[in-house]
């Protein structure tokens, strides 16, 4: 493994190992957050976001919130536990079950997006500023497709 630098890595080890630190410190951020006002993390929020634009096949949901579908099956339950979110048989296929939001979900996620957004701006730019990775969130924020 090539090192260039103390704690550095060279190439495309160094970009991946910048989005593991940034992923991880605005991830762990805004769970904080996120928990403290709203009782939610960042990963069930977002899948509570994705749920707002209507109902989706559990897979749909899975691979629209980067997770197994094991994962969101486990995460879905907890918001249902919470009353957040429920989940039904499809109509042409009982085997096939989808996830909605309740209204307690709709209004969560209205009330907790202004946090989201919020710490998500401050939390990007602190990370702009620190020397681990201010390069990739520069790189992130020049791409007019990251817009």
């Amino acid at each position: 493994m090539a090192v260039s630098g103390r704690g550095r890595l060279g190439g495309q080890q160094e970009l991946w190992r910048q989005l593991l630190l940034l992923v991880n410190g605005v991830g762990s951020t805004l769970d904080k957050k996120l928990q403290r006002r709203h009782g939610i993390t960042s990963s069930e929020f977002t899948t509570l976001s994705i749920l707002a634009g209507g109902a989706l096949r559990m897979q749909e949901l899975a691979d629209s919130v980067g997770l197994s579908q094991s994962t969101m099956s486990r995460m879905v339950s907890r918001l249902e536990s919470a009353g957040l979110a429920a989940r039904t048989a499809g109509e042409d296929d009982r085997r096939v079950m989808f996830a909605h939001l309740t209204e307690d979900g709709r209004k969560l996620v209205s009330g907790a997006q202004g946090t989201f957004t919020r710490e998500l701006e401050l939390a990007l730019e602190a990370a702009a500023y620190e020397p681990a990775t201010a390069s990739l969130v520069n790189r992130l924020r020049r791409d007019p497709m990251a817009r």
